[in-house]
């Protein structure tokens, strides 16, 4: 793969300059994500899908937040699937409006689903559930655990409102880890960095984390 052609880092002092360098980054790297070879996607999300097994195989039980992959992002349904066939439950985002939380509802491959925000595909009849696992998609990251989505803030607005905060794991490919993001006030660090180079925990919570099968110990962490 080319390497990714990312605008220079932005003055710090100058909101204005972040929130363009910010947008600029994002775009450049969602065309990179898109110009990955079939090929090679596949190969990375294998790495990928294998390091969510191990973390979910310490939870078998656990309600897991997933999303559902679009703009080439990595997808992690089979091993949902694979981890409620193990006896664990999912759960997948609705969004009740723009600027608002997300509410998780309960997922099985038999639920029914509909276009919501965004024409985002979301389960309907099915009642809102807490999760103990959020999966959270990474167009960018830094070292620090700070995300670069998809620029509404979803993610980090459900976390706020959320009364027991979830173990988060963000998910995406090593490319995109940047110096810095430049993270928001109100910008949330996950828990635990997947990429196809391996799991890299971020804060306390990765490895002290106690939603986990009793007597289990945490998963292994790699590196490049």
């Amino acid at each position: 793969m080319p390497p990714i052609s990312l605008p220079a880092p932005p003055n710090v002092s100058d909101d204005a300059a972040i929130s363009d360098w910010r947008k600029n980054v994002r775009k450049e790297l969602l065309a990179w994500r898109g110009s990955i070879d079939p090929a090679t996607h596949g190969q990375w999300s294998v790495s990928v899908c294998n390091g969510m097994m191990a973390i979910l195989a310490e939870r078998p039980k656990a309600t897991v937040g997933f999303y559902w992959p679009i703009q080439n992002e990595i997808d992690l349904r089979p091993v949902i699937v694979d981890h409620i066939a193990r006896g664990g439950k999912a759960a997948l985002p609705v969004v009740p409006t723009k600027a608002q939380p997300m509410i998780f509802h309960d997922w099985t491959p038999q639920a029914e689903m509909v276009p919501g925000f965004a024409r985002i595909p979301e389960p309907v009849g099915t009642k809102a559930v807490p999760i103990h696992v959020m999966i959270a998609p990474l167009v960018g990251f830094d070292g620090r655990g700070y995300r670069l989505g998809y620029g509404g803030g979803f993610f980090d607005r459900t976390l706020a409102s959320l009364a027991v905060r979830p173990l988060v794991v963000g998910v995406g490919f090593e490319a995109t880890r940047l110096d810095d993001i430049f993270p928001h006030e109100y910008d949330i660090p996950v828990d635990i960095i997947l990429t196809e180079a391996g799991m890299y925990p971020v804060t306390e919570k990765a490895i002290g984390d106690t939603y986990r099968a009793e007597g289990s110990s945490p998963p292994c962490f790699l590196s490049s």
